[in-house]
């Protein structure tokens, strides 16, 4: 499809791509959304012709691709930029969209032609290595940025579990890590890398966020340091969240272990005997193999 020079000025505004960005992807994260929403390679080497930032790639692609497919694209792109955190849609951007999209509609017949991208079938394949390597390399940041990173790393890994994770928002005053999708059950996020265990006190604030939502509303807590001894004495019973170490999730990928699985596990233990915090070791006696010193 054609592009006039006012609708690259326009697309550029709406998805932040005029620096050879787009939007918050990194490039990874790009092609495993176009890979998982429209089953479409974005990597491909047609799609490079004009460079091979995200930017480049994707206006290739909106260049040799027909009306009505660069409209499905468009339409998704603009639905993950309205769950973005950081990019706070303003009602004047919302008219430009509108008006973009009803122009591109009304484009004539030869401004409308393009080929019908390519299909593949996603095969979600997870690569456990590359998710250790970034946790090792978290280690080095310093407490805030490794904060922000840790955050990052969890949304990538539900998205690579198909999780439809939804990035870190706030709502008067309070603020909420995230939130992911597991079996049409929706699930709050708060996580935590600091340097002591995550005490009881962290636990209340956070079920305190949840009695504030929906009476159906759970929570994941994720500490990398784990929870102090007596945290889930002081917290008490009857909680609506389960809890994930950074001891669990190591050893998850290290043993190519699903984390739908291991949440799966995780909340039956927490609904049928109240306990919240069971280790993976419990859940896999099997599978880990703890190193006696």
């Amino acid at each position: 499809m054609k592009f006039t020079v006012q609708d690259i000025k326009i697309f550029d505004e709406l998805f932040k791509s005029s620096s050879g960005y787009v939007l918050d992807f990194s490039d990874r994260t790009m092609r495993n959304f176009f890979e998982e929403e429209l089953s479409i390679d974005i990597d491909d080497e047609i799609y490079q012709e004009d460079g091979s930032s995200k930017a480049k790639r994707l206006r290739c692609f909106i260049k040799k691709t027909d009306r009505e497919s660069v409209l499905i694209v468009l339409d998704k792109l603009w639905n993950y930029r309205k769950v973005m955190a950081s990019e706070v849609i303003t009602p004047r951007e919302e008219i430009l969209y509108s008006q973009f999209i009803d122009r591109l509609k009304k484009s004539d017949v030869i401004s409308a032609q393009g080929i019908k991208p390519s299909t593949i079938i996603a095969i979600n394949t997870i690569e456990y290595g590359y998710y250790i390597k970034e946790l090792e390399s978290m280690k080095e940041l310093l407490p805030q940025n490794r904060g922000y990173r840790f955050e990052k790393w969890l949304s990538e890994l539900f998205a690579a579990f198909q999780l439809s994770p939804n990035s870190g928002f706030r709502i008067t005053g309070e603020q909420i890590d995230g939130s992911f999708i597991l079996h049409n059950e929706t699930y709050l996020v708060e996580a935590k890398w600091h340097s002591k265990k995550t005490a009881a006190a962290d636990l209340h604030v956070f079920q305190g966020k949840l009695d504030q939502k929906a009476t159906w509303a759970r929570g994941v807590f994720i500490s990398w340091q784990g929870f102090s001894p007596d945290a889930f004495i002081a917290w008490g019973r009857a909680k609506s969240v389960i809890c994930v170490t950074g001891y669990d999730l190591y050893h998850m990928l290290t043993n190519n272990i699903s984390l739908i699985d291991m949440l799966e596990k995780k909340i039956r233990i927490a609904a049928e005997k109240g306990e919240y915090n069971t280790s993976i070791d419990a859940l896999y006696p099997d599978i880990i193999k703890i190193k006696k010193v």
